[in-house]
C-alpha cells in the first residue's frame, strides 16, 4: 500500500463481516473509522469502538468528510445502499455478493461509471498469498495447460448461525450465494470465464427458503471442465474455511478443497502442492510431489490496503462490478439449470 494521509472510512452494517472489516482496519496504517452506520442500536451499544454512530448514511455524510465506505449490510440491501453512496461520489467496497442478481449488479456498474466512482467488490480471497502463489504457478505453466478442476465447499453450519440472522434463511442466502460465490470467483480469476453449467440443487432440510446442497458441472470458455459440490449441512473437512487457515475462528483440518489437473502436472490448494513427472507424463512412471510456499498475511487487511490505494487513485479495483457480475451470472445459471434440469449458458 502506498503511504498517504489518513483515510476516513465509514462502515455500513455491523454484522459478521462488518465486524471483521472493523478488525482489519485496526491493523492498517493511516486508516480511521470515521463513522459506523447501523439502525440496530442494541448491536451498536455492544461495540467497544471509539467512533461516531449513525442510523442512516445521510446522517453520516451530513456530519463528516468520508473518503470511502464499506457496505456490509445483508445481501438484499446492497443495491440500495451502494446507489446512495455512489450518489455521494464516495468510493466503496461492497461485501460480496455485489447484489443478489445480475440486473441489480448492472445498475451499480452503470451508476458507478456515470458518476466516475470507484467500486471494489469484497472477494477477499483474491488478496490471499496462497491464491497469488497459485496464480503464479498456473501462469508459469508449471502444471501445463489446465484441463480439469474440482471444487469442494462443504461444511456444517449450526442452527444458531441461522437463528441470529433472519436474512440467512431467505432466498439468496444459501451456501451457493454465501459460500460458493467465493470459490467461483477464484475459478474465474485463475482459469478464465465459465461458459455453461449443468446443476442440481436440493432444498434446505431445515425448511428455509434457500438450498443446502448443490452440485454442478462447469464448462469454461477455454475448454476446462470442472465439477463442484457445495453444502452447509454436511459434516465435512473440505472447504476453504476449514483448510486455508485464513480465519482462525474455523478449526483447521489440514485437508484440501481445490484440485487443478494440468497437462504437465496437477495442483492442490490450499497446500500449494504440485504433482508432476521428471520427464514426460506417464502413469507407469513415479509421479513426484513438490510443495510451494508463500509468506502469509491477512487477506482482509490486504483488501483494506488495496481499497485505500483505490480511494487514492493509485490502483484500480482488483474486483470491480464488471468482474463481480460474471460470478453472479454463474450463480444464476446454476440455479436456473437446476430448475430447468438442463445445461444453461452463463450469458
Amino acid at each position: 500500500m502506498t503511504e498517504y494521509k489518513k483515510i476516513n472510512i465509514a462502515v455500513v452494517g455491523i454484522g459478521v463481516m462488518g465486524l471483521k472489516h472493523l478488525d482489519a482496519i485496526k491493523k492498517c496504517k493511516n486508516v480511521n473509522v470515521i463513522a459506523i452506520i447501523d439502525n440496530d442500536r442494541k448491536k451498536i451499544s455492544k461495540l467497544k469502538i471509539k467512533s461516531n454512530y449513525y442510523k442512516t448514511i445521510n446522517e453520516a455524510f451530513e456530519n463528516h468528510d468520508i473518503d470511502g465506505t464499506i457496505v456490509s449490510t445483508p445481501n438484499s440491501q446492497h443495491l440500495e445502499n451502494s446507489l446512495e453512496l455512489i450518489d455521494y461520489g464516495c468510493p466503496l467496497l461492497i461485501e460480496k455478493p455485489i447484489t443478489t442478481n445480475s440486473i441489480d449488479a448492472l445498475k451499480i456498474m452503470k451508476m458507478s461509471k456515470k458518476k466516475s466512482v470507484e467500486v471494489l467488490v469484497g472477494h477477499h480471497r483474491r488478496h490471499n498469498p496462497i491464491i497469488e502463489k497459485a496464480q503464479e504457478i498456473i501462469n508459469k505453466s508449471i502444471i501445463g495447460e489446465i484441463r480439469t478442476i474440482h471444487l469442494n465447499c462443504q461444511m456444517y453450519k449450526p442452527d444458531e448461525y441461522f437463528e441470529n440472522s433472519i436474512w440467512k434463511k431467505e432466498e439468496g442466502a444459501g451456501p451457493v450465494f454465501v459460500n460458493l460465490i467465493h470459490d467461483l470467483d477464484l475459478m474465474n480469476f485463475l482459469c478464465g470465464d465459465i461458459e455453461s453449467v449443468q446443476a442440481l440443487v436440493h432444498p434446505s432440510k431445515r425448511g428455509y427458503m434457500n438450498e443446502d446442497v448443490s452440485g454442478a458441472l462447469l464448462r469454461f470458455k477455454n475448454g476446462i471442465i470442472g465439477t463442484l459440490l457445495v453444502s452447509d449441512s454436511v459434516a465435512s473437512p473440505w472447504s476453504w474455511e476449514l483448510t486455508s487457515k485464513e480465519n482462525n475462528i474455523y478449526p483447521n483440518t489440514n485437508e484440501l478443497c481445490y484440485f487443478f489437473g494440468g497437462s504437465k502436472g496437477s495442483l492442490s490448494l490450499p497446500n500449494l502442492k504440485v504433482w508432476s513427472y521428471k520427464k514426460e507424463p506417464n502413469w507407469l512412471k513415479p509421479i513426484i510431489e513438490k510443495k510451494y510456499s508463500c509468506k502469509m498475511s491477512d487477506p482482509l487487511v490486504n483488501q483494506i490496503n488495496h481499497f485505500c490505494d483505490v480511494i487514492n487513485r493509485v490502483s484500480k479495483p482488483i474486483v470491480d462490478p464488471e468482474i463481480a457480475i460474471k460470478t453472479v451470472k454463474v450463480i444464476e445459471a446454476i440455479k436456473k439449470s437446476a430448475k430447468l434440469k438442463r445445461l444453461v449458458s452463463v450469458n
